[in-house]
């Protein structure tokens, strides 16, 4: 049985040529695996020579400003030197990246180690390491924070509103060589509640991610990176935001990479990724494996070609396992030095208990660098394992980060609206709708002091009897962090 849906095909379409057109990448902004590019060396300062012995010979030296002498009679008198305007100063060239491949079961994954953390689109961001000072730097930290959640089962029907108050422990390690690289961090907190005593607890919301990078040779490099997330929130566990309540849930990533630069203008690219989804309650566990063979090409200095093809098997409990095949062709410009883009698309065929279908395969992203930050915006759309089994799963999504108002000062506010479709070769046809608004703020207040402030609402309609959602959090707290560094 092969089915084409024309509707969301087309909108689908439409979205990622809007897309196209405005350009930009959304993961183009981290740094590279492979380290900046090599810089010169600096000079040798003269020293001056020891009595008895000649001046060292060096490099000739431009005449040094000095009071004006007289002219010499009969010479002619040389023009006077003018100073030349200084140019304006400009922004330093944004390093070029190497395409890199992500799952669709991550959204706003880091694509190589790097200061920040992952973002998140549910509640504050815990992760706020200072920069690394030497080869090796641990930073244990201690947040404790206030909580106003009104909405705290995510129910339509039975909704509680409650103050939280937690402690919340956590350590970072940055390893930074000039062969590989490490950054890893881990948070646990506990939860005091002022009116559902009983819900009070310790370890139910842990984080972990992990990032590392090595240079096996000059041309090849390989990466590996895992997150790990425990909640009772489901609506933060999967990329659509989708929810089915308040319940212990889980879900890990790992996703080892390998690239091998076979020329200077075109590279292979071998990933497989694993993501484990687990509930206490939902008899909706899930295991999704991916394995993508790719190659990109350097048509010209500014344009970037891509080849890529992916096969995934989603095993949900309870549902037909389903194996998907999708080929794919994308590009990545370079528009300006500070605007980037990159589109990639094609079918996706979904073969599940007997039945094929054919689903449009879409990712395409911007990225534009302001004095006072970013701003990126991006719509992914790809079958994958939700909280709801699995689904076709369409997501428009974006970031704003601000870092220039004040010193010590960083915004950022993340925006995702999603519609998932478990229509997929037969499924149960529930359509669901999502909107979450993240903002949020970190304010150093000194060396190792950070207020944290983060607002998030979530919005969920679906056309069964789910009910609809709607929840509004309003966090702050105070972390303090220690970095030891190890030189």
């Amino acid at each position: 049985m092969l089915r084409m849906k024309r509707g969301r095909t087309i909108a689908g379409a439409l979205v990622s040529f809007c897309a196209l057109c405005g350009a930009g990448t959304l993961y183009a902004q981290q740094p590279p695996p492979g380290g900046a590019a090599p810089t010169q060396p600096a000079p040798v300062p003269s020293q001056p020579p020891r009595p008895g012995q000649p001046p060292a010979p060096g490099p000739a030296q431009p005449p040094q400003p000095g009071p004006a002498q007289p002219p010499v009679p009969g010479l002619p008198t040389p023009p006077s030197p003018t100073k030349e305007p200084e140019p304006e100063p400009t922004p330093p060239p944004e390093t070029v990246t190497e395409p890199q491949r992500r799952v669709p079961e991550d959204l706003l994954r880091s694509p190589a180690p790097t200061t920040l953390p992952p973002r998140v689109f549910v509640g504050p961001d815990l992760f706020n390491p200072p920069p690394p000072q030497g080869w090796l730097t641990l930073t244990p930290s201690f947040t404790l924070s206030g909580e106003y959640n009104d909405n705290i089962f995510l129910s339509s029907r039975d909704r509680r509103s409650d103050g939280i108050i937690g402690f919340t422990p956590g350590l970072t390690l940055s390893i930074q060589r000039p062969a590989y690289r490490l950054l890893a961090g881990y948070t646990v907190s506990g939860e005091v509640y002022l009116r559902e005593n009983e819900l009070s607890d310790f370890g139910k919301t842990q984080r972990f991610f992990g990032d590392f990078f090595y240079q096996v040779s000059p041309r090849v490099t390989f990466s590996l990176s895992d997150e790990f997330m425990f909640s009772r929130d489901s609506n933060a566990l999967t990329s659509s935001g989708a929810s089915v309540g308040r319940q212990d849930a889980w879900r890990n990533t790992l996703t080892p990479s390998l690239r091998w630069d076979v020329t200077a203008n075109t590279g292979l690219n071998f990933q497989v990724s694993h993501s484990i989804l687990r509930f206490d309650s939902s008899e909706l566990d899930s295991d999704t494996y991916r394995a993508t063979v790719g190659v990109d090409h350097r048509l010209t200095q500014r344009l970037m070609g891509m080849l890529d093809m992916n096969v995934g098997y989603i095993d949900v409990q309870g549902e037909s396992a389903a194996w998907t095949y999708t080929p794919t062709i994308g590009f990545r410009y370079d528009i300006t030095r500070r605007l980037r883009g990159f589109i990639t698309g094609g079918p996706s065929i979904v073969e599940r208990g007997g039945d094929t279908e054919i689903s449009p395969a879409i990712a395409a992203g911007l990225t534009q660098t302001f004095r006072f930050g970013t701003v990126q915006l991006g719509y992914d759309r790809a079958i994958t394992a939700e909280t709801v089994g699995i689904s076709d799963r369409q997501a428009i999504f974006g970031s704003v980060g601000v870092s220039t108002l004040l010193r010590g000062l960083q915004l950022y506010f993340t925006p995702r609206y999603s519609i998932v479709d478990t229509d997929v070769a037969g499924g149960s046809g529930d359509e669901i709708k999502t909107l979450t608004l993240n903002l949020g703020a970190t304010y150093q207040i000194a060396r190792n002091i950070n207020l944290i402030a983060s607002y998030t609402f979530f919005n969920e309609t679906s056309d069964g009897n789910r009910g609809d959602i709607d929840q509004n959090r309003v966090f702050l707290g105070v972390q303090y962090a220690f970095p030891i560094n190890f030189y």
